[in-house]
């Protein structure tokens, strides 16, 4: 059909071809309704000479009816299938992105050498889970209907723009097999670079473990820019059988043991030694992505997309965001080297226009004469130049690790099914994929002549007998000479590079050492580095001071002598009756300004809160009262629940609560911290010596309307070695990995739990083999309103204005010692509109605020008797200010 032609075709509408292969025709189309609703669908016709093989019509017919009936994320949906006057055909879901085949190449031509490590990992992993499904699949019988896909490959895995990865063409290759056996009886056809040792002998008892070893080639080809098994059938089959593929460490140095080692399970030659499901398989692959890559997110591969597919994207209307973050991972990734990157084009030594002499003798060489001594193809192996713009094969030198070498004299002699022996050389041996082509999805397709093989996919499969390879019996090694002979050329390289760096690096050290010299005398270091005495002051007078945890002789005023330059130093001042002051000073003046400490009087905490009958003030784990406040609770008062009409003091409540307009506000430890287990949150026991992969599904409401919805919750975890600063935060959909956690508590912050709805699923990942797990978090139970001694409430802002928070580079201290202080505090925003979210603000960090008319701040502890430091936030109205005068006012204000 025409390029823009539509044709009928039952209740569906042709709109364009996709694609063409020798089983079926691809197209897009569109699904037609009652009153006028369409659907895009993609409608692929099966080819007229399979209508005309009755087991290929109740075979497809059965196969097709299963199809139809998964229903899972990872694979795409057979919505029908049928016949229309006569032509067989099946209607799926149309996913608008790309096929991984062509997601690689164009990665190719980016500058990516293969696949990034996340993202082919994460790929992986959909396709497993979309595979286990089916593998698993009951039928209507309750019995399981041992489902094989028999032909993953990157042609049958498409990428949406979204990120999205789908499996199709599930059940098509069983059928096609039927007409295959009655055609070309004894034939092996299909992507056969992605067979299973299994499949490679003919076997037809194919289970889901032949599925995971295509998985692991995919992997392969991936991680490492080309496949392990490259070349014409003929050559590529016995290499399957007996599993002689590179090591994809020597392509892709990245590529660690642990994760080689996964690889070569999945690829095992024995099927009983590989994962014994693409579960397992998908388990340990997510082990090895969240291990490396705790923070990765699926947006990543939904950006990657849209970044390389930039124009087809812009030509359907469509607006392509990629982040600047992306683009400069983007950029670290393209600078990343691996041995032998995708799609490049091998030039046979000694061949011109890398095509081989297929008349040549049969005889084995050291050393290639004519190609500079650089190693050719090898059995598994392509050797590879980076193509350069114009479609050459300059570029970067061939990398000779893991790669034997056959020279263009060499040549097998192979027996086609014609009778007729025909010379495979290197080009047919180890045959490049001409950019632009894929592997044929075509299940017939005439065999290649060797004469076109510059012109045409190398990897298109071809019609050889099925032949059953016995034990290999044991061949003389005629290329060992040429190894050693690689063995002592990469020997001399590493002297090479080695005298190169040595040539390098001497200088560089050497004037480093005398920078390093004149700095030394000239800052004074060599009598212990340069010091300055800081004077300190306060009033009232009479206090204590602590630098850095270390009691300092005497009380201010006085002068403490030798306080080393270029550093930070944390200053506290301590006066029986009267608050502790801290402040950070990092001084670089031999005679630094004064530092003057107003030093605030403690008042005792009232004996009753002046709300309703409250319990007493605090208690500590043994459940004797504490004083309020340093303060001594009058004996009278001591555990009273009577209500007191009194209302707050107002210097108290000045710490629970500020109205705007306010220059600052300050979020105290001492009092805007709350007990966790006080309140009711929902927790989960962990195996502290355990890593977790913790992420949220679902979303909560606190109030009436979609604008409150939201799947974030914060966090406070418990452990034995976690520091304040990692014990509380908030997680999302994201995964984030948690260790050294014995107990984890999950929270919204609140107002009025009365019209609370929806529920958010913890998922909690354990390593290995271990189940995961789940945690559910119920808003109408689970979200906490915090008492007011135990937050800062900032009220009065306008939610239609735009607010620069600045928070202070300053501290707070949830229990003593240095594992105890945190920079950062939690924070609720809401609004009377329903809006709802949480967040963080971290010490020396700017946040931008708006549609929100009530922030509330506050710490989450297990002990808040002994609490210190403060966390001084700027707040600015910058909604009619430029971006000068934004920063002035940040500055000009006095604290």
């Amino acid at each position: 059909m025409a390029a823009n032609e539509a044709r009928e075709f039952g209740k569906y509408e042709l709109v364009s071809k996709l694609a063409a292969g020798g089983m079926a025709i691809t197209y897009r189309a569109r699904m037609k309704g009652a009153a006028g609703v369409t659907k895009p669908v993609v409608i692929k016709q099966i080819l007229p000479h399979f209508a005309d093989e009755p087991d290929f019509v109740e075979m497809f017919v059965s196969e097709a009816r299963v199809a139809a009936g998964l229903t899972h994320g990872n694979i795409a949906q057979v919505f029908d299938f049928g016949e229309i006057d006569g032509q067989y055909f099946l209607a799926m879901e149309f996913v608008h992105g790309q096929t991984l085949s062509k997601l690689l190449r164009r990665a190719q031509k980016a500058g990516l050498p293969g696949l990034p490590m996340p993202l082919a990992l994460f790929v992986a992993t959909q396709m497993c889970d979309g595979l286990d499904y089916a593998h698993r699949h009951i039928g209507e019988d309750g019995r399981p209907m041992g489902l094989v896909h028999r032909d993953v490959s990157p042609d049958n895995v498409l990428i949406s723009y979204e990120g999205q990865v789908k499996v199709i063409d599930f059940g098509i290759a069983k059928a096609t097999s039927v007409v295959e056996s009655r055609t070309s009886p004894g034939t092996l056809k299909g992507k056969y670079p992605y067979f299973s040792t299994e499949q490679a002998r003919g076997d037809q008892d194919l289970d889901a473990r032949s599925d995971i070893f295509a998985v692991g080639v995919v992997l392969y080809e991936m991680l490492c820019g080309r496949r392990p098994y490259e070349g014409e059938l003929a050559a590529v089959l016995p290499r399957i059988l007996h599993g002689e593929y590179p090591p994809p460490s020597s392509l892709n140095p990245a590529i660690g043991p642990e994760l080689e080692a996964v690889m070569s399970t999945a690829m095992a030659l024995d099927r009983g030694q590989r994962y014994p499901t693409a579960q397992a398989f998908s388990e340990a692959l997510r082990e090895q992505l969240y291990s490396g890559w705790p923070r990765f997110s699926p947006a990543m591969l939904s950006q990657l997309l849209g970044h390389l597919f930039a124009e087809e994207l812009t030509a359907e209307g469509r607006r392509v965001e990629v982040t600047p973050a992306f683009l400069e991972q983007l950029a670290a990734w393209q600078a990343q080297p691996v041995s032998e990157p995708m799609g490049a084009q091998a030039r046979a030594p000694g061949a011109a226009g890398g095509r081989s002499n297929t008349n040549s003798d049969v005889r084995v060489q050291s050393r290639p004469g004519s190609d500079g001594g650089r190693p050719g193809s090898n059995a598994g192996s392509r050797p590879s130049l980076r193509p350069s713009t114009n479609g050459s094969s300059g570029g970067r030198p061939l990398s000779n690790a893991g790669v034997r070498t056959v020279s263009s004299a060499s040549v097998r002699r192979v027996t086609s099914s014609a009778g007729v022996t025909r010379a495979l050389g290197p080009a047919t041996m180890a045959a490049p994929q001409v950019e632009g082509h894929e592997p044929s999805t075509a299940v017939s397709q005439p065999p290649t002549d060797i004469s076109s093989a510059a012109g045409a996919p190398h990897d298109t499969p071809v019609e050889v007998p099925a032949v059953s390879v016995p034990t290999r019996p044991a061949v003389p090694d005629y290329l060992r000479p040429l190894r050693e002979a690689q063995e002592r050329e990469a020997s001399e390289r590493a002297e090479r590079r080695q005298r190169l760096v040595m040539l390098i690096s001497v200088p560089i050290f050497v004037l480093t050492l005398l920078l390093g010299t004149i700095h030394y005398f000239v800052s004074g270091a060599g009598d212990g580095g340069p010091v300055a005495s800081q004077w300190i002051a306060s009033t009232p007078k009479g206090a204590t001071v602590k630098i850095n945890g270390k009691d300092v002789p005497g009380t201010t005023p006085l002068v403490v002598p030798n306080v080393p330059l270029d550093q930070t130093h944390t200053f506290v001042l301590t006066l029986p009756g009267y608050r502790p002051w801290t402040k950070r000073v990092t001084i670089t003046d031999e005679n630094p300004p004064q530092l003057n400490a107003e030093l605030e009087r403690m008042e005792p905490e009232p004996a009753v809160q002046p709300t309703t009958p409250l319990p007493p003030p605090a208690a500590d784990r043994a459940g004797e009262p504490v004083a309020a406040a340093q303060g001594t609770e009058p004996e009278g008062t001591k555990g009273s629940s009577e209500p007191s009409a009194a209302p707050q003091p107002q210097d108290l409540k000045k710490y629970n609560e500020v109205d705007y307009p306010t220059r600052v506000f300050v979020l105290r430890p001492q009092y805007n911290a709350f007990p966790v287990q006080q309140y009711a949150t929902a927790s989960i026991e962990l195996n502290s010596g355990a890593s977790y992969s913790v992420s949220t599904s679902g979303s909560a409401l606190l109030s009436d309307g979609k604008a409150s919805a939201s799947g974030t919750l914060a966090w406070f975890a418990e452990g034995e070695n976690l520091a304040a600063e990692d014990a509380f935060g908030v997680i999302g959909s994201a995964p984030r990995t948690f260790k050294g956690v014995r107990k984890l508590h999950v929270f919204m912050l609140d107002e009025d739990l009365a019209d609370n709805a929806g529920a958010v699923r913890v998922n909690l990942r354990q390593s290995k083999w271990v189940p995961p797990r789940q945690l559910t978090f119920d808003p109408a139970r689970n979200a906490l309103v915090l008492e007011p001694r135990h937050q800062l409430a900032v009220r009065g802002l306008n939610p239609d204005a735009v607010y620069l928070l600045t928070v202070r580079d300053d501290f707070a201290e949830l229990s003593p010692g240095a594992t105890g202080r945190t920079r950062r505090a939690l924070c609720a925003e809401s609004s009377k509109k329903g809006r709802h979210n949480h967040r963080l603000l971290e010490a020396g960090k700017r946040y931008q605020l708006t549609g929100a008319d009530t922030l509330r701040c506050t710490f989450p502890d297990t002990k808040v008797e002994d609490n210190a430091g403060a966390l001084e936030v700027d707040i600015v109205d910058v909604t009619a200010m430029s971006r000068r005068e934004r920063a002035a006012a940040l500055r000009g204000a006095s604290r």
